[in-house]
C-alpha cells in the first residue's frame, strides 16, 4: 500500500502513536470465555479494549468487554448503545482506563475491519486473536493504524504491526504455563504445582549463579541492568535462620491442621443435626 501511495501522490499519516501493547491475563480469559459463548452461526468475536498508554507509545490493556455485532461482506452492524453502556459501567470502577483499541478473533486483517475502525478512531490500535488449534504459533497480533489519504481526502487505512505481550501475576503462573502447552490430561494437583514451582525456582537460581561465576572469573562482561536486577531481588528475601524458617513451616502446618480439625466437627455437627431433626419428625 505505501508503494501505491507513493505512485498516486497520496501521503499517509506519521505511524500511529502506539509502539508495544502488553496484554494482562484476565483479558485473554474474557477474551476466549466470549468466543466460547458466542451465538451459534457467529464466525468471530469482536469487542473493545480498556486500559492506558504511557509515555513513548506503550499500551496496557487491562479489561475488555465483548460488543454484539452482525456483520456481511459488505457491512457491520455494532450495538452501540451496548458499548456506551458497558463503558460507563466499567468507568464507574475505574475511572482511569479509557478506549485504547479493540480486539477480534479471527486469522487476520478483514475487508470489515477499516469501518470498525473508522468507529473506534484511528488513534486505537486492534488486535486479532487467533482461537484455531492447536496453539502452533502466536496467538495475539497487534497493529497501529495509519491513515492514508489524497489531497485532504481519506483513502485507506493502513495496519502496521507492533509487539505484544501477555503479562500474569505470580499466582496465575501455573495456569498460564498450562495454556503454553499442547495437551493437558488433567490438572495438577497442589503438591504438583509445587514441586513444579520449587523445580522452576531452582533451574533459576542455577542460572544466575553460573551468571555470576562467569562475570567473576571474567569470562563474561558485566551488565549494570542485570546487577541491579540480582540485587534486588536478593535485597526482598528476609534474612532467617534455618531454624526460624523451620518454626514457621512447623506453625503454619498446626495452623491449617487446626482449620481442617474445626471443618470436619462442624460438618459432623451439621449431620448430627439433620439426622434427630428427621428423627424428630411426626409420622404422617
Amino acid at each position: 500500500m505505501s508503494a501505491l501511495a507513493t505512485e498516486m501522490g497520496c501521503f499517509a499519516f506519521p505511524c500511529g502513536s502506539q509502539t508495544s501493547v502488553s496484554v494482562s491475563s484476565e483479558v485473554v480469559m474474557n477474551i476466549l470465555d466470549s468466543f466460547v459463548r458466542r451465538n451459534e452461526g457467529q464466525e468471530r468475536v469482536i469487542g473493545t479494549l480498556l486500559g492506558t498508554v504511557s509515555e513513548g507509545g506503550k499500551v496496557e490493556v487491562r479489561s475488555c468487554y465483548a460488543v454484539p455485532h452482525n456483520e456481511s461482506t459488505e457491512q457491520v452492524a455494532l450495538d452501540i448503545e451496548f458499548h456506551r453502556t458497558m463503558l460507563e459501567l466499567h468507568q464507574k470502577i475505574s475511572a482511569r482506563d479509557q478506549i485504547v483499541g479493540w480486539f477480534s478473533t479471527g486469522k487476520g486483517i478483514v475487508g470489515s475491519d477499516s469501518l470498525i475502525q473508522e468507529f473506534y478512531g484511528h488513534d486505537t490500535m486492534h488486535m486479532i486473536v487467533d482461537v484455531t488449534l492447536p496453539l502452533d504459533a502466536p496467538i495475539f497480533t497487534a497493529y497501529s493504524v495509519t491513515e492514508c489519504s489524497l489531497l485532504e481526502q481519506s483513502l485507506a487505512l493502513e495496519f502496521h504491526p507492533i509487539p505484544v505481550e501477555v503479562k500474569t501475576e505470580g499466582t496465575e503462573r501455573i495456569g498460564a504455563d498450562l495454556f503454553k502447552s499442547k495437551s493437558t490430561k488433567n490438572l495438577p494437583t497442589e503438591s504438583q504445582s509445587i514441586q513444579e514451582a520449587v523445580k522452576s525456582l531452582t533451574g533459576m537460581i542455577e542460572t544466575v549463579k553460573l551468571y555470576v561465576d562467569s562475570v567473576c572469573n571474567g569470562k563474561k562482561e558485566a551488565d549494570a541492568t542485570i546487577g541491579r536486577y540480582i540485587a534486588d531481588t536478593l535485597g526482598v528475601i528476609p534474612n532467617l535462620s534455618p531454624a526460624a524458617i523451620a518454626d514457621i513451616i512447623h506453625t503454619n502446618s498446626q495452623d491449617v491442621a487446626l482449620v481442617e480439625y474445626l471443618s470436619w466437627m462442624i460438618q459432623t455437627q451439621l449431620a448430627l443435626s439433620e439426622k434427630l431433626g428427621t428423627d424428630c419428625m411426626p409420622i404422617l
